[in-house]
């Protein structure tokens, strides 16, 4: 069989690879990578939303935003962010094994079956999304070059002016830049490093490129 005879990284980019593997494991959770709680400080002061905000409406803030995550799997991720006031989330995910699960298991949240690479939702619709290990899949599978650039361009354009896009990955800045600073996408990156995982903050609409470090990244 196909999923079989996968081996090492490259079963990871194998739909019946991840049908497989939820049929398997069941309904629970699984993190691949980091917990929300290891990067939530960043994300919260990438949106204004940390600390450091003295606005009483923090918690209106957080409901009114529009939040997409691309290729959920099993992971906590979506229950994390609505508990932490991010109400209007989304999570998506190409396997309907894995989305039939983790609809039963957060019966109050809203999970489709969609693929990555080609999103449904109306452009400049989000004002938030997450990826969470799902480009680094995408590029262990075929033509992963081609796929990992539909799935970013289709995130690209469902992202509103001034929105975040957050990727937590394995891969270091010299194996993610030439994807995530294609000339098409309109949008700055900045990167930091959390242990051994990276996280890429992309702000669309940020027209100027620059070099300089700050507390909170690098700007690439």
């Amino acid at each position: 069989p196909r999923v079989a005879m996968a081996s090492g990284l490259s079963g990871y980019g194998d739909k019946e690879y991840w049908d497989e593997r939820y049929v398997k494991s069941g309904a629970k959770t699984y993190e691949w990578y980091l917990k929300y709680s290891d990067f939530r400080e960043k994300v919260l002061g990438a949106l204004g939303l940390d600390s450091k905000n003295e606005d009483s409406d923090v918690g209106e803030k957080k409901a009114a935003l529009r939040v997409l995550v691309v290729g959920c799997g099993n992971s906590a991720l979506s229950d994390e962010l609505a508990k932490d006031g991010f109400t209007n989330v989304i999570s998506i995910d190409y396997s309907e094994v894995v989305v039939e699960q983790m609809q039963k298991h957060f019966p109050e949240l809203k999970f489709e079956t969609m693929d990555a690479r080609e999103l449904k939702f109306e452009p400049k619709h989000f004002d938030v999304v997450f990826d969470k290990g799902t480009l680094d899949a995408i590029l262990c599978g075929s033509d992963s070059a081609r796929s990992a650039g539909r799935m970013l361009w289709n995130v690209h354009k469902v992202m509103k002016p001034g929105s975040k896009f957050f990727v937590v990955t394995y891969g270091a800045p010299q194996s993610r830049l030439n994807y995530l600073k294609n000339r098409r996408f309109q949008w700055d990156v900045t990167h930091c490093q959390l242990g051994t995982r990276h996280l890429y903050t992309l702000t669309k609409n940020v027209r100027q490129r620059r070099m300089m470090a700050s507390g909170s990244g690098v700007h690439l």
